[in-house]
C-alpha cells in the first residue's frame, strides 16, 4: 500500500518566498491547487494537472509537490513502471521514479535537491526503503533547451544528482535506454531489499527473466 497522504508536509523558506513540500498529496487537493504556467515540460500544464490528478488516483501512484500559496511549482511522480521493458519484468517491490519538473522561473534555488533530499533522505518518512525505485532517463525527456547544456553535460548532472539520493547507474539490455547512448537505467535499492530480490532485479535489468 502507498503511504498516507501528506506523509511529508514541511515549509521552506526561499529568497522567492514560503514553500511548502507535500506529499503523497491526495487527489482533491491535487485538484484545487493551480500548477504554474511554466510546468509544461511533457504537456500544456491544464492538461499535466489532469495527469497528476489520475496518477494520485491510482493505487500505486504518487505526487510528491512543492506549492508556493496554492500553486504547484515543482513536482515529482511515482508509479509502477511504465516502460514497456519493466511492465513485463515488473514485482512487488519495484516503483518507477516517474516525471519530475519544476518551474524554469523556479530554479536555481535547489528546489529539486530540496524535493528528492525530502523525500529520500527523512528520517521520518522511510517508505521507499521497501521498494527498489528505478529512474529511466532518456535524451527526449530532457529539458535541453531551457537548461542551455549538450546531452552529455545534462547525463553528467542527473548522474551527480540522483547520486546524492542513492541512485546507481545499472546496465540493461532495456531497448528504450540501449537507444542512445546518453540514457541511463539508474536505480535506488532501499535498504530493508533483500539480495535475492537484488538478484532478481538484476536478471530483470539483462533480460533474463
Amino acid at each position: 500500500e502507498k503511504p498516507p497522504y501528506d506523509s511529508i508536509s514541511e515549509a521552506f523558506d526561499t529568497y522567492l518566498g514560503r514553500l511548502h513540500v507535500r506529499g503523497p498529496v491526495d487527489p482533491k487537493r491535487m485538484d484545487d491547487y493551480n500548477l504554474s504556467r511554466g510546468l509544461c515540460c511533457f504537456r500544456p500544464c491544464n492538461r499535466q494537472q489532469q495527469a497528476l490528478i489520475e496518477l494520485s488516483e491510482c493505487p500505486d501512484g504518487m505526487v510528491f509537490v512543492a506549492a508556493y500559496a496554492n500553486t504547484v511549482i515543482s513536482y515529482v511522480c511515482f508509479q509502477k513502471p511504465d516502460y514497456p521493458w519493466w511492465q513485463k519484468r515488473c514485482f512487488p517491490q519495484l516503483l518507477e521514479l516517474g516525471s519530475i519538473e519544476t518551474d524554469p522561473a523556479w530554479r536555481n534555488i535547489g528546489l529539486t535537491k530540496t524535493m528528492l533530499s525530502t523525500i529520500f533522505s527523512n528520517n521520518q518518512f522511510t517508505y521507499f526503503e521497501n521498494y527498489i525505485v528505478i529512474a529511466v532517463q532518456t535524451v527526449d525527456m530532457w529539458d535541453l533547451v531551457n537548461t542551455n547544456l549538450s546531452t552529455w553535460e545534462y547525463r553528467r548532472l542527473l548522474l551527480e544528482l540522483f547520486k546524492k539520493y542513492g541512485f546507481e547507474p545499472w546496465e540493461t539490455e532495456d531497448p528504450e535506454v540501449r537507444e542512445h547512448p546518453s540514457n541511463i537505467l539508474m536505480a535506488r535499492v532501499g535498504s530493508n531489499i533483500d539480495i535475492p530480490t537484488i538478484k532478481h532485479f538484476y536478471n530483470c535489468c539483462l533480460g533474463t527473466n
